[in-house]
């Protein structure tokens, strides 16, 4: 029988040289929002006028500033690139960012059981598409067309969560994130940086199976409760992300 892969879903991120980081970062901290299970308040930020979420986990938050940051750099070498080219291209840059979800397992050999192996249980790929306006007029339609992939983005982001479940292993503990990840930078010349991590849930944790059920039932109840505490901190009015997204 063939082994399926983890699933991967793919969002499309659309900017202008200036705001790419920004956009990349809101992206990907939507991400983390929707796959992080410990109980945590999440802030928010305003993005191309959009308010998104963000989490305030230093670790996470520092990576996400470090990849994004690292990605804007790429592009806009590659745009200088093409500027130089003869003929001259158009000022633009094509590139992604994927994050990656794992879950420790147990390795084991045929003749014993030896430390743990990472598998990759989900993968989100952020396709990013980079825009130079060269006039007032297109500098508004630049804005305008990264401010509605924007928010399709993080739409399609939240519906996707929402309806693929099933494969998120069992969450065997709530005070700690309790999946490793990794980001992971590609552009069109097949250069790749990685950066990663996960905090206490890269120590060795012996998982009981007896228990996971139990545990698993208590996180989903603490992450509707948090959910729960961010819709209220996200505000009701109708300018709220929560509210404009239809998540709460």
């Amino acid at each position: 029988m063939e082994q399926r892969g983890p699933p991967e879903f793919i969002l499309e991120a659309f900017s202008d040289p200036n705001s790419v980081r920004d956009v990349v970062r809101g992206i990907l901290h939507t991400i983390f929002f929707l796959r992080f299970f410990p109980s945590v308040l999440p802030a928010t930020r305003d993005v191309l006028g959009l308010e998104l979420a963000y989490l305030p986990e230093p670790e996470i938050e520092t990576l996400i500033d470090q990849r994004a940051t690292a990605l804007a750099r790429q592009l806009d070498s590659e745009r200088h690139q093409a500027h130089h080219t003869y003929p001259p291209s158009a000022g633009s840059g094509r590139g992604q960012i994927t994050v990656q979800f794992f879950e420790k397992r147990r390795k084991k050999t045929w003749y014993a059981i030896s430390g743990d192996d990472e598998v990759c249980w989900e993968s989100w790929t952020i396709r990013v598409t980079v825009a130079e306006p060269r006039t007032e007029s297109d500098r508004a339609k630049v804005r305008k067309a990264a401010e509605t992939t924007l928010q399709n983005s993080v739409m399609k982001a939240v519906t996707l969560a929402n309806q693929h479940k099933e494969h998120i292993p069992p969450i065997t503990k709530t005070e700690a994130n309790p999946f490793p990840y990794q980001i992971i930078i590609n552009n069109n010349s097949n250069n790749t940086l990685v950066g990663g991590g996960g905090g206490d849930s890269r120590s060795s944790v012996s998982r009981q199976q007896q228990q996971s059920q139990q545990q698993t039932q208590q996180a989903q109840k603490k992450q509707q409760q948090k959910e729960g505490a961010a819709a209220a901190a996200l505000g009701s009015g109708p300018s709220s992300w929560a509210a404009r997204m239809g998540i709460y």
